[in-house]
């Protein structure tokens, strides 16, 4: 069984009625990849007790470094789009404490908050692995000091090559045009969601925009929708499908993800199977 690794915070995600759900890339993405058949790591901060989250996530193998605060947002749908407000914050990753190196076959950048460095040098010290990918969304984020998340320009001079990259237009609002072209010359591939409407896919910076339609669905809850397509995604490009099938497939299982709320939405393995098998009969 191939070994995935994600790297990004678990989040507590504040809910309109009370209380919350867990939340956060590496959870969304990571859920998806163990139930396409991947033994599943993640490296996060939190408050939460390690122990329970072992109970809550047994599917995941969760590598928790205890923090003051566990990271927690706020997820209002406007007429104009999402809008988030943070509320606590963990503490950065901290690759001082891993062992070295750490093995993996595919490693997954995932961060929410800027909490994963964006120096390429640290993974190649520290990580040995087969396919580099992400959808590092946190690179483009800032807080305000009234808590609500701003898109920002990162310095992605630094950044590692992938060899995939998923991000959405919201992700490069600071600057459309520039980081898209930026990301085209760090990636062999990028995908680039368009909301409702589907997602783009270039290959090599020099390739024409090839555009995947997404499925009409009714639309219970949007969150982590462009997590659960990346991992989808990242798994079938490491399982040999070619790029234009991988974000087929990926995008019908985002489709599944917004019928339900939070992590409910992420598709089970009968969900998984029979939309494989629709697909490979077409």
């Amino acid at each position: 069984m191939a070994r995935y690794l994600l790297l990004g915070h678990i989040t507590r995600d504040l809910v309109p009625k009370g209380g919350f759900r867990f939340g956060g890339a590496v959870l969304y993405a990571g859920l998806m990849v163990r139930r396409l058949g991947f033994e599943t790591h993640v490296i996060t901060a939190s408050a939460e007790d390690p122990e329970e989250l072992k109970n809550l996530f047994p599917e995941l193998f969760i590598h928790n470094q205890i923090s003051p605060e566990t990271t927690v947002f706020e997820n209002q749908e406007t007429p104009y789009g999402r809008r988030q407000k943070v509320h606590a914050r963990a503490k950065p990753l901290d690759f001082s404490l891993l062992n070295r190196p750490i093995e993996t076959d595919v490693l997954h950048l995932a961060p929410i908050l800027d909490e994963v460095p964006i120096e390429g040098k640290v993974y190649v010290e520290l990580f040995r692995f087969r396919f580099l990918v992400g959808n590092p969304q946190g690179w483009f984020r800032r807080v305000a000091p009234d808590g609500a998340v701003i898109h920002a320009r990162p310095d992605l001079s630094k950044a590692p090559h992938f060899h995939a990259l998923v991000l959405s237009e919201e992700d490069l609002s600071a600057d459309p045009e520039g980081l898209l072209k930026e990301l085209k010359n760090i990636s062999e591939i990028l995908v680039l969601t368009r909301g409702a409407e589907g997602a783009s896919l270039f290959i090599n910076s020099n390739s024409k925009e090839k555009f995947v339609p997404a499925r009409k669905v009714e639309v219970v809850d949007p969150t982590g929708a462009g997590d659960i397509l990346a991992g989808a995604f990242f798994a079938f490009l490491y399982r040999g499908k070619s790029p234009e099938e991988a974000l087929e497939k990926a995008i019908r299982m985002a489709a599944i993800g917004v019928s339900r709320p939070g992590l409910s939405g992420v598709p089970n393995f009968n969900e998984i199977g029979s939309l494989l098998s629709s697909l490979d009969q077409v």
